[in-house]
């Protein structure tokens, strides 16, 4: 092959390679989109949308913790709703510790929650992090509203504010 045909060969695959970085005539379009799709998951903002989060009783789940709340572990908080409660977990960003059930003890005046274990995100890579996730967890129907219970979680007692 020539030397002419062996540079226009390399002009060729260039504009190719160039074409395929080409974005679209309009600044951000393809960004848009991207982002778009990207969000478009039926899980909440900010946690995993590949169906990564595992079984979990929170209504919504949401990375940060409500105004006012600093928790190196877990914090509970009445819902703007007094029929719910604001569970506070700090751990992996990528793979949030969730409550997977709650009960009220009558007997005890106590509202009990359980949190996901450590075999919840056992096929996952998580991010070596720690931030806190917010999840609103409905009250069961026979316990009082949310202000003022006592909730045993994580191996603590705390009293909802």
């Amino acid at each position: 092959m020539g030397r002419r045909a062996t540079t226009t060969a390399g002009a060729v695959v260039l504009a190719l390679a160039l074409a395929g970085c080409a974005g679209s005539a309009e600044p951000g379009a393809e960004a848009s989109t991207a982002a778009a799709s990207a969000s478009a998951g039926p899980t909440d903002a900010g946690l995993p949308t590949d169906g990564g989060l595992p079984p979990n009783i929170a209504e919504t789940t949401s990375p940060g913790a409500p105004d006012g709340v600093e928790t190196e572990d877990v914090a509970v908080v009445a819902g703007q709703d007094p029929r719910t409660l604001q569970v506070v977990t700090v751990s992996s960003s990528s793979c949030p510790i969730l409550p997977t059930d709650v009960q009220w003890d009558a007997d005890g005046e106590v509202l009990a929650i359980t949190l996901t274990g450590p075999d919840a995100y056992a096929d996952a890579m998580c991010t070596a992090d720690l931030a806190p996730t917010t999840s609103v967890v409905a009250l069961p129907d026979d316990a009082p509203d949310a202000a003022g219970l006592t909730v045993e979680i994580s191996g603590q007692t705390l009293v909802v504010e």
